[in-house]
């Protein structure tokens, strides 16, 4: 006999109750489903809702930064890009919050 959805004892894994079927594109699956797990978790919960989309702010920053790449012209101190150097020290040191401590920057001071 199949199982129907009286006879599952496990009920959800999702702490935040019922869930609905959304669609997106496979190579967004993931990354929004991590997002809604984070979510779920209350990993955010001293961030505000809009403040929550770090994962798009850094993506925006790797972006940035594979444009650089790409539109960089070669001068006489380097032939590529070169993102350790002091000129990028503070994207870096944000990137490296977002990732690690982002509720630091949505403390009140």
């Amino acid at each position: 006999m199949g199982r129907t959805k009286t006879t599952w004892n496990s009920g959800s894994s999702w702490n935040s109750g019922k869930t609905t079927t959304v669609r997106v594109p496979i190579a967004l699956k993931g990354k929004v489903e991590a997002y809604a797990r984070a979510i779920d978790n209350d990993i955010f919960r001293s961030i505000p809702q809009r403040e929550g989309d770090i994962f798009l702010i850094i993506e925006a920053i790797e972006k940035y930064i594979e444009w650089k790449r790409a539109n960089y012209h070669p001068n006489q101190n380097s032939r590529e890009l070169d993102i350790s150097t002091r000129a990028w020290d503070e994207l870096r040191k944000f990137k490296k919050l977002l990732k690690e401590n982002p509720q630091v920057l949505f403390e009140e001071f």
